[in-house]
């Protein structure tokens, strides 16, 4: 499953590339971006470093019930 930084719910777990490592999501903040209809926001993690990116960007969601 894929979400973007918008959809996500805190605690949510996922991965910003294949087989990265887990980061766990804690929030957004809105960034201002100096190219005209750019959306970004800074994404806060948990087991990682923050990070900025497209609004619209899909990441990989971590199921960790999947297979038990």
């Amino acid at each position: 499953m894929f979400a973007s930084p918008a959809d996500f719910e805190p605690g949510m777990w996922f991965r910003t590339d294949n087989g990265g490592p887990a980061l766990r999501w804690l929030g957004v903040e809105p960034v201002k971006s100096r190219f005209a209809g750019k959306r970004r926001v800074r994404v806060l993690v948990e087991g990682g470093v923050n990070f900025v990116t497209d609004v619209e960007r899909k990441f990989q969601v971590i199921d960790w019930g999947v297979g038990r």
